[in-house]
């Protein structure tokens, strides 16, 4: 009987931690998620105010979530998540000047290559 419930505590302990670190996972993907509307919806009010572009959209994809540096058990430093790569769809990208002007302005901001940049046209 007592191996019963020394069983049935370790258990309910696993169980528990376990639910926890679901729990963080899930906000963890929430804040993500929070954070890349946040840097589509500047980067498309930046774009927007462009000459030559009008109505913008934008999609960013991220080679890796966000990272922790830990020293012991603490955590040290946040690195926000790396950009892989970013896609505009605005009116105006039908002009090679317009493309060009996103596009280096996105590779300067962000540190990543124009292979990594797409500006298409709005339809």
């Amino acid at each position: 009987m007592l191996i019963f419930l020394i069983i049935g505590v370790v258990l309910l302990f696993i169980s528990s931690s376990t639910g926890k670190r679901a729990e963080s996972v899930g906000s963890e993907s929430e804040s993500l998620t929070e954070y890349k509307k946040q840097l589509e919806s500047e980067i498309a009010s930046l774009c927007s105010d462009v000459d030559g572009v009008g109505k913008c959209r934008v999609f960013i994809t991220f080679e890796r979530g966000e990272q922790n540096e830990y020293k012991g058990s603490q955590v040290i430093e946040t690195r926000p998540p790396r950009i892989l790569g970013i896609t505009v769809i605005c009116r105006g990208a039908e002009s090679d000047t317009v493309r060009r002007e996103l596009t280096d302005m996105l590779t300067a901001l962000f540190g990543i290559g124009s292979n990594r940049v797409a500006v298409l046209k709005l339809n």
